[in-house]
């Protein structure tokens, strides 16, 4: 049973939180916009392909004042020079490719080692296990049957 003295550690709090519960509900949060203002946006175009064209800022109206006869600001857009239609060379694109199926691959346990990639230093951590030049030639046999595009100079050998 419970006892006038335990009764006001759970009423007093209850009576708070309540208080402030309706506070709460009947205040309004934040503030209330009272102005009639609409932001009316304006169209703005896409530039095409090696086309430069120009683009509008949107605008905005206040209604209940008279609009004067706005004009949008236009932004030149630059050609940034690259060309869509240049190809990668093969060697180029090969090691890519190769490079980034690799790393998705690391932390890679492989018998001569363990390759990680250092992401700072755009290079493939190598480090070797057992004897360093037995190794060292099972991980150059490896690399070029199974790597061949990726350069010995990408990997830091520990």
């Amino acid at each position: 049973m419970m006892n006038k003295t335990n009764l006001k550690y759970y009423v007093i709090p209850a009576g708070v939180l309540l208080v402030i519960f309706l506070i709460i509900l009947i205040v309004p949060i934040g503030n209330k916009n009272t102005s009639n203002q609409t932001v009316t946006p304006s169209p703005i175009s896409l530039p095409t392909e090696k086309t430069p064209t120009r683009v509008q800022k949107p605008t905005s109206s206040v209604s209940g004042t008279p609009s004067a006869e706005a004009s949008p600001t236009l932004i030149p857009l630059r050609f940034t020079g690259g060309d869509l239609t240049q190809d990668l060379p093969s060697d180029v694109k090969l090691l890519a490719q190769q490079k980034t199926e690799l790393r998705r691959k690391t932390p890679l346990t492989m018998s001569f080692g363990v390759i990680s990639f250092d992401y700072e230093n755009d290079k493939f951590v190598l480090l070797l296990n057992g004897p360093k030049e037995q190794s060292q030639t099972a991980f150059n046999t490896w690399l070029k049957q199974t790597y061949p595009a990726i350069p010995l100079e990408q990997f830091a050998i520990q």
